[in-house]
């Protein structure tokens, strides 16, 4: 009997009882994150993504007069856009001179990542460290190869990309 009195002798107190309860939930947060987190990498040994696959017959027209695309009004002015029919994944748009564009996919050639508008003429992927300049080539890290490129016209205000 002297060992079943032993188990109810010590009681928590209450700050013993939230600081396990505290514990415990930060243990399953911590293994959870843990676990998507081993589990997405798993996913990640597939090898590099193909370039965007969107319908090769689309087009895509901006207007640079707009407010939203000023940037595209000066040479060195980098737009980026949201997915559409040409490429789900968007597309980067640079006016590198008074006639000419550059039109990029914004999908990282290592995973597949969205890559965002550049910051310095360097364009990171958020998802590895993928650097690309506005030529879409790559400056490091693991991405094999360019990003894609798309035919780019400008006339007036109005650029014109296709496939």
């Amino acid at each position: 009997m002297k060992n079943i009195n032993n188990l109810y002798k010590k009681s928590k107190t209450r700050r013993e009882f939230l600081k396990d309860i505290t514990l415990g939930f930060g243990t399953i947060a911590v293994g959870t994150y843990s676990l998507s987190y081993l589990t997405a990498c798993e996913a990640e040994d597939d090898g590099p993504v193909a370039p965007g696959k969107g319908d090769p017959t689309a087009q895509i027209t901006v207007d640079i007069s707009k407010a939203e695309n000023k940037n595209l009004a000066t040479i060195g002015g980098t737009i980026a856009i949201t997915g559409d029919k040409l490429d789900p994944s968007g597309i980067l748009i640079i006016r590198t001179g008074e006639k000419t564009v550059t039109a990029l996919s914004r999908k990282c050639t290592h995973k597949g990542c969205t890559v965002p508008n550049f910051s310095n003429g360097v364009s990171t992927c958020p998802c590895h460290g993928a650097k690309f300049d506005k030529s879409g080539n790559v400056l490091g890290g693991p991405a094999p190869s360019p990003l894609k490129k798309y035919n780019a016209t400008i006339s007036g205000n109005i650029i014109t990309i296709t496939a």
